[in-house]
């Protein structure tokens, strides 16, 4: 996948007219290991239905009332990108519901 990505970058590049300056990496020094880098997402997937995914739209959990995920965690997918704004704008949007549903006594 990285000397994919790499030759598909560099042929995109150069049809732009640039000039690619570094070589080609092994994709183990192309991308770190988990736990390194600050942008893990996944494993508590969000999604409508209690069978397929851990949490609501809201990253409350199926299964525990009192209990939002508001991290990447609840990401079906990651993009190449720091997740960091949509992570945020995600634990706005639970923070409102949840405020929402602690005013009706519903929580």
């Amino acid at each position: 996948m990285v000397t994919h990505f790499q030759k598909t970058t560099k042929e995109l590049i150069e049809r732009m007219g640039g000039n690619v300056q570094s070589g080609d990496v092994t994709a183990e020094t192309a991308i770190s290991a988990g736990g390194q880098i600050i942008h893990e997402v996944g494993t508590t997937r969000m999604g409508d239905d209690p069978d397929t995914s851990v949490t609501n739209q809201y990253g409350q959990c199926w299964d525990i009332d009192n209990l939002f995920i508001t991290d990447g965690g609840v990401f079906a997918s990651k993009a190449h990108k720091n997740p960091t704004l949509t992570i945020l704008a995600l634990a706005w949007r639970s923070a409102d519901y949840l405020a929402e549903q602690l005013g009706r006594d519903e929580l």
